[in-house]
């Protein structure tokens, strides 16, 4: 489960928020790759993988920073699997859950990528949406049929100029569709959602008007009647819903700052505390939460335990000489106290 969608300023920056809920804790960290460093595919993270074995990586054309789960299904893979991240160029990738995900067939050994590495193979090779949709069909994107359960991953993909797709894999197949929303959440299939705002057009931010039953005058109790019927629980076609209308609804921000913000309250409107969704054992909260520049290439994340975001700018990294490094994500306290004088 995860909600991600983009944001643009009046000043014309360009801000993505996700949020990543998952029942195993995930025990995120920042990556960083240098840019030209060779990338080599983990033929022998599994015994299933080893069709890979021999076969080619890549070069990292662009460098890239990215969040990598330490503590993934498939722990032989997990440490290495960016599921968001930014290179360079202003591109932003986020790999979300997709359950009926059937990856493409295994290609021949000089085209064929593992599937969870995605948004790598992206960040690496891709600087636009323009370079996305002429590159990826170059590449099959495969995971062997008994793993690929564990990871049916879509993924959310907006460049510096706000354009967008959405890449799923369906029934072996690689699609690519454009997302003129900005809203990316789970199952079902993306076409799917977008089809189901309609039902939700009676929305609006006014508050309704006063009405006569016989002799009784009605009124809204308070504010916000407009809203009613916006779905509130946390399936993925309603925060979807929840996402794109109180996106198209909120005041345009002025500039960068104010989208870190408006991103930060659509965040938290699609939060999950932990215990609030069960299945059995199992209980979806939200892990983190990350907010994007991406003409500033700032890069912000905030944990479950805390509401204060920690961030690298990659502007301020060279990507051509840097290590390709972890960084631990610290833990941060979510209420500052200062002391009277």
């Amino acid at each position: 489960m995860c909600t991600h969608f983009q944001i643009r300023s009046a000043d014309g920056n360009h801000v993505v928020g996700r949020s990543m809920e998952f029942a195993q804790s995930l025990a995120p960290a920042f990556y960083i790759q240098r840019r030209g460093q060779p990338y080599r595919q983990p033929s022998g993270a599994h015994e299933l993988l080893g069709q890979l074995a021999g076969g080619p990586g890549w070069t990292a054309e662009y460098g890239y920073v990215g969040i990598s789960s330490t503590n993934l299904p498939l722990k032989a893979l997990s440490e290495r699997i960016v599921t968001d991240g930014m290179n360079e160029a202003g591109l932003s990738v986020g790999l979300l859950w997709l359950p009926g995900t059937v990856y493409q067939p295994f290609g021949d050994l000089q085209n064929t990528v593992l599937a969870p590495l995605l948004a790598d193979w992206l960040l690496g090779n891709c600087g636009s949406i323009a370079e996305v949709k002429a590159k990826l069909p170059t590449r099959h994107f495969w995971f062997p049929a008994l793993l690929a359960s564990q990871l049916p991953l879509h993924a959310s993909v907006v460049d510096k100029t706000g354009a967008a797709v959405v890449i799923e894999f369906q029934n072996g197949e690689q699609k690519i569709h454009d997302n003129p929303v900005g809203v990316c959440t789970n199952a079902p299939w993306f076409p799917w959602h977008l089809d189901n705002l309609g039902n939700y057009v009676n929305l609006t931010p006014n508050d309704p008007k006063s009405q006569t039953l016989g002799s009784l005058s009605v009124s809204s109790p308070g504010h916000g009647g407009g809203l009613a019927g916006l779905p509130g629980n946390a399936t993925p076609p309603s925060r979807f819903v929840r996402a794109a209308y109180l996106k198209q609804y909120a005041d345009t921000p002025a500039n960068v700052q104010d989208a870190y913000t408006l991103a930060t309250h659509l965040l938290n409107s699609v939060d999950i505390p932990r215990g609030t969704i069960r299945d059995g054992n199992d209980q979806d909260y939200t892990q983190w939460a990350v907010v994007k520049g991406l003409n500033t290439g700032e890069f912000g994340i905030r944990t479950y335990q805390s509401m204060q975001y920690f961030g690298l700018k990659l502007k301020d990294i060279d990507f051509a000489t840097v290590e390709s490094q972890v960084i631990p994500v610290p833990a941060l306290s979510d209420i500052t106290f200062t002391q009277p004088k």
